[in-house]
C-alpha cells in the first residue's frame, strides 16, 4: 500500500520538517498518512538520492527500498527427448 503526504513551504520550513521526519524515524516515531513507517532491520536496503535542476523545475528525492518477499521463479517443465 501507498501512503503519501504532500507539503508546501519555504526552504526553513521543509529542511526544519525534514530535521523532525529523520528523527522521528530513528526513533520508530515517523507516521505518514497514518501508517508507522518501519523499515527492517533485518533486510538489505537500497538508498538513492537524486537531484535534478534546470530552468523549469528543480528536485531533490532521497528514496530507500527493500525486498520484503522474494518472488518465487516457476519452473519451466523438461522437455521430453
Amino acid at each position: 500500500m501507498k501512503y503519501k503526504e504532500d507539503y508546501i513551504g519555504s526552504k526553513q520550513e521543509c529542511v526544519a520538517f525534514l530535521g523532525e521526519a529523520f528523527s522521528k524515524l530513528l526513533k520508530n516515531q515517523l507516521v505518514v498518512d497514518g501508517e508507522m513507517v518501519e523499515i527492517p532491520d533485518d533486510k538489505e536496503l537500497n538508498y538513492k538520492v537524486k537531484y535534478e535542476n534546470d530552468e523549469f523545475e528543480g528536485e531533490l528525492s532521497l528514496k530507500v527500498t527493500w525486498v520484503n518477499a522474494e518472488m518465487e521463479e516457476e519452473e519451466e517443465p523438461e522437455e521430453e527427448e
